[in-house]
């Protein structure tokens, strides 16, 4: 994936501000958070080794996730759970995390990356 110096510019600054503010959980040693503490229906929001935010989703067959940065010019997009969208309020770009992390709305032209995960133990882990 290309990403434009604009976008590399705010992974960057993302991942500054998490490592100065904090972060929900570092996808450290590939453990996300344990199953228990993620509800079915539920998201959980974690950082990728590279910095990059990404946000997990819990349904009764698993758990999937994708990174949340709008792959259209870098935005942080945000899960709206009443409408069951991940939306980028740069230029309101709208994913379908249900089918794929797919376009639903916006300029956008190409899906959210999707992060590889699955639950190993009692754990949900970055593969």
């Amino acid at each position: 994936m290309k990403f434009s110096r604009r976008s590399a510019l705010r992974m960057a600054l993302v991942g500054a501000s998490t490592t100065l503010f904090g972060t929900p959980a570092l996808a450290a040693n590939h453990q996300i958070v344990k199953l228990s503490k993620i509800k079915v229906g539920g998201t959980y929001s974690f950082q990728l080794k590279n910095g990059a935010p990404a946000l997990l989703f819990r349904t009764k067959t698993g758990v999937f996730a994708f990174q949340t940065i709008c792959p259209h010019q870098g935005g942080s997009a945000k899960y709206f759970a009443p409408r069951k969208l991940i939306v980028c309020p740069v230029h309101n770009a709208s994913f379908d995390p249900f089918k794929k992390g797919a376009v639903v709305a916006g300029p956008a032209t190409s899906p959210l990356p999707s992060v590889k995960v699955a639950i190993k133990g009692d754990w949900i882990v970055v593969l």
